[in-house]
């Protein structure tokens, strides 16, 4: 019986997380849809600058602000030179979340491009926009 129970958390934990991910790609593709193809190869076109070991700068474009009260979040749309992946080469996502004044001071609005530092293996700072 105690198999029967962990079989069904774990099934249900699979199932979330595949309806996640689906969602995600579906943003994702929504959002890659309403870039020019001037902002694509832009994206394609930019240059990875690895700062530490498995840490890099690269420019992104801003795909959606969230204001969160004293924070905003920020959605960027980036392309995958690094992380072999099922992702690898294309345009993808990355989050940040940013406070409420620096958003103001750099006006930083959906379609605006940005430098990013993306660092995977970090749990806390992994993607920070570099102002």
């Amino acid at each position: 019986m105690m198999y029967v129970v962990i079989g069904l958390i774990i099934a249900v934990a699979v199932v979330v997380v595949a309806m996640i991910a689906k969602k995600d790609s579906k943003e994702r593709d929504e959002m890659v849809s309403k870039l020019t193809e001037e902002q694509k190869e832009f994206l394609k076109a930019t240059e990875v600058e690895y700062v530490e070991k498995n840490a890099w700068t690269q420019d992104a474009i801003v795909a959606k602000v969230v204001d969160k009260g004293s924070k905003t979040d920020v959605r960027m749309l980036w392309y995958n030179k690094t992380i072999d992946n099922n992702e690898y080469m294309t345009i993808t996502i990355a989050d940040a979340s940013i406070k409420k004044s620096e958003q103001e001071v750099h006006h930083l609005k959906v379609g605006d491009r940005v430098k990013m530092y993306f660092a995977p293996e970090k749990t806390v700072g992994s993607v920070i926009i570099v102002f």
